[in-house]
C-alpha cells in the first residue's frame, strides 16, 4: 500500500469549469448572430423549396438538397428548420467547397431517416448526412436527428451499416445543442477537420445497441468537445489515428464504453494518437471510463494524454491501458506494440462495479511514464476492495487509495492468474514490487482553445 494512500486532495470545483464551457459555448453561437444580424431576409426555409406546399411527400431530400445548394452558393446566411416541420431524407451528401464563407443551418424540428432498412434504397452507403470540405461550418439549434437505426443493428452487419453524421475536411466547424437518436453506427464522425467545436450535444442509444460508438475522432487537430451527454452501447467518445490537441470538458458518459484512445495498431498498422485532454467528465453506469487500447503487432504511438478530474458511479472498469486488444481471430504477427507513454490519471473518485479498477496491461514493449495521483476509487459491492493488475508499466503513483505492483522484465518470475475480466484481458499477470518513471509536466489548461 502507498505510504501516502490515505492522504486526499481536492481538485478544482466541477460548477467552475461547467459554467466556463457555458460560457464559451454561447460565445460561440451568439458570434454568429453578431456577424450576420436577425433580419427575415437573410434567412432561407426548406418550405422555399418543396414541390407540394402540403408537405406530403415521402422523401423531402430534394427540397432539403436545393436549400443547401442556396445556402452554399451565398444567397442566404442562414438556412432554417422549424420546431413544427418534420422532414425525412434519403442519403445526402451536402457538398462543399462553398461560396458563402460560414453557412449555418438552425434545426429546431426533426429530420429522419426512412424507418425500415429497404426504404433507404439500394446504394450502398458509408453515411445518412455527409458535409464534405464546407468550411466555417455552424450547425445549432435544439432538434432532433433520428436516423431509425434500430431497424438496423440485427439485420445489417457492423461493416454495411451506416454513420448517422459525418464531417469530413470541415474545418472551424461549431455543432452545438442537437440530439441525436439511434444511430445504425457511430452516431457523429469527426475526419480530416481543424478546428471543430462540438457542444451542447445530447446523443441517445440503447446500452445493448451494437457499434453505436458517440463520438469518432480520425485525422483531425484541434477538436473541443464540451458540455455534452453521451448515452450509447459502444465508446462514448473514440479517438482515433492521426488525431492530436483534443480537448474533451465536461462530458457524462454511460451508459457505454468510456472516453477511448483507440483502437490503435490493427492489422499491424503504424498509427499515431497525441496530446489528448480529458477532464471533468463523469462515467454513470459505463463499461469503462479512461481507457487506451492498441493492438498486438502494430506501430506508432499514443502519448502526452491526460484524464482528470473524473466522476465515476458504478463504473466497471475505471482506468484501462489494453496494448493487448485483440479478438479470436486476430493472427497478425506479434513482437512489436504501438507505443503507450506520458500518460496520467489524476482526481479520480467514486465506484466501480468489478474487482479490477486499474488495469495497466502493457506489452513487454512497456508503456513509459504513467502517472497516477489522487486516485480514490471505492467498491460499489460491500465489503469489497478494489484491486490492480499492472505489467511492463513504468508507474509513478501518489495519493492512490488501491495497492500498485508492477511486474517488469527483470521480475517476471512466471505467470498467475488475473481476477476475473472481459475476454480481451485475460492475460497471465505477476504481481511484484513497482517500477517508477519520471513524473510528467503539467500541461496548461485549454490549450488548445
Amino acid at each position: 500500500m502507498n505510504a501516502d494512500r490515505l492522504e486526499t486532495a481536492e481538485a478544482p470545483p466541477k460548477s467552475l469549469f461547467r459554467g466556463f464551457q457555458l460560457l464559451i459555448s454561447v460565445l460561440l453561437v451568439s458570434s454568429f448572430y453578431a456577424h450576420y444580424g436577425d433580419s427575415d431576409s437573410e434567412f432561407i426555409s426548406v418550405r422555399d423549396f418543396l414541390s407540394d406546399s402540403g408537405n406530403t411527400n415521402a422523401d423531402q431530400s430534394q427540397a432539403i438538397q436545393d436549400a443547401w445548394k442556396a445556402l452554399c452558393a451565398g444567397k442566404s446566411k442562414s438556412l432554417v428548420i422549424h420546431a413544427n416541420e418534420d422532414y425525412t431524407l434519403l442519403p445526402q451528401v451536402f457538398q462543399g467547397p462553398c461560396v458563402a464563407s460560414n453557412p449555418h443551418i438552425q434545426i429546431d424540428g426533426k429530420i429522419e431517416a426512412p424507418k425500415l432498412v429497404k426504404d433507404w434504397g439500394s446504394n450502398k452507403t458509408e453515411n445518412w448526412l455527409s458535409f464534405d470540405k464546407v468550411s466555417g461550418l455552424t450547425i445549432t439549434g435544439s432538434g432532433l436527428l433520428d436516423p431509425h437505426g434500430e431497424s438496423w443493428w440485427s439485420s445489417v452487419k457492423f461493416d454495411s451499416r451506416p454513420q448517422a453524421l459525418q464531417f469530413n475536411r470541415c474545418n472551424n466547424l461549431i455543432y452545438n445543442g442537437l440530439t441525436q437518436r439511434n444511430s445504425p453506427k457511430n452516431h457523429i464522425s469527426i475526419s480530416n477537420c481543424i478546428q471543430a467545436t462540438l457542444s451542447n450535444l445530447h446523443l441517445i442509444a440503447p446500452a445493448n445497441s451494437p457499434n453505436t460508438d458517440g463520438i469518432d475522432i480520425s485525422l483531425s487537430q484541434k477538436i473541443n468537445i464540451f458540455s455534452s451527454a453521451i448515452q450509447t452501447g459502444d465508446d462514448c467518445i473514440a479517438i482515433n489515428t492521426g488525431s492530436s490537441d483534443i480537448n474533451i470538458t465536461s462530458v457524462d458518459c454511460g451508459p457505454g464504453h468510456g472516453i477511448s484512445i483507440g483502437s490503435l495498431g490493427e492489422g499491424g498498422a503504424t498509427e499515431t494518437v497525441e496530446n489528448v485532454h480529458v477532464q471533468h467528465c463523469t462515467f454513470t453506469g459505463a463499461e469503462n471510463a479512461a481507457r487506451i487500447k492498441t493492438w498486438p503487432g502494430g506501430g506508432g504511438y499514443a502519448r502526452n494524454i491526460w484524464y482528470e478530474d473524473i466522476t465515476l458511479i458504478n463504473t466497471k472498469f475505471p482506468i484501462i491501458i489494453d496494448q493487448q486488444y485483440e479478438d479470436d481471430s486476430y493472427k497478425y504477427a506479434k513482437g512489436s506494440a504501438v507505443k503507450v507513454s506520458d500518460v496520467t490519471f489524476r482526481y479520480f473518485r467514486g465506484t466501480c462495479a468489478q474487482p479490477i479498477a486499474i488495469n495497466l496491461d502493457c506489452d513487454k514493449i512497456g508503456c513509459g511514464n504513467i502517472v497516477l495521483e489522487h486516485i480514490n476509487i471505492t467498491s460499489s459491492s460491500p465489503q469489497t476492495s478494489p484491486s490492480a493488475i499492472c505489467r511492463f508499466a513504468d508507474v509513478t503513483s501518489s495519493f492512490v487509495n488501491i495497492d500498485m505492483k508492477c511486474v517488469n522484465h527483470a521480475d517476471l518470475q512466471g505467470p498467475s492468474p488475473s481476477p476475473e475480466l472481459p475476454s480481451q484481458y485475460d492475460q497471465p499477470h505477476a504481481q511484484l514490487p513497482q517500477t517508477s518513471a519520471p513524473h510528467a509536466q503539467a500541461r496548461p489548461f485549454l490549450s488548445f482553445l
